[in-house]
């Protein structure tokens, strides 16, 4: 069961904008308001932080990273708010982090942490 198991993060942005950019920007900028809290932490404008990639190396699953309107294409949740992570296990995908969540994070390791202990649910 756990060789199904795909960690989905899911940006909220839609794909094929400038958003990502304008995101990136916003949270550079001195008024610090970025419209997605996720890319934020994670993406620089010339790609995934090395951090973050260290982190991903050390999860035990797969990760995808997913704009918004990807993912509600894909999974049928138009209702979806974003950003969020879920755990994809075959076709049955459960949210594990909420989008309040991750607004209240300020850090990578504190996202890293919160997605380990969420995790750990899956592999008693």
């Amino acid at each position: 069961m756990q060789q199904n198991l795909v960690l989905l993060f899911v940006y909220a942005i839609d794909r094929g904008s400038l958003s990502a950019v304008t995101d990136y920007h916003r949270s550079a900028g001195p008024l610090k308001t970025p419209r997605c809290a996720l890319y934020s932490l994670i993406i620089t404008p010339v790609g995934m932080k090395k951090g973050w990639k260290r982190v991903l190396a050390d999860f035990v699953v797969p990760s995808r990273f997913l704009h918004l309107d990807e993912f509600q294409q894909e999974f049928s949740l138009q209702d979806t708010m974003a950003p969020a992570v879920f755990i994809q296990n075959g076709k049955s995908v459960q949210q594990l982090i909420t989008a309040d969540e991750i607004n209240g994070i300020s850090s990578i390791d504190q996202l890293a942490e919160l997605v380990k202990k969420r995790l750990m649910q899956y592999f008693r």
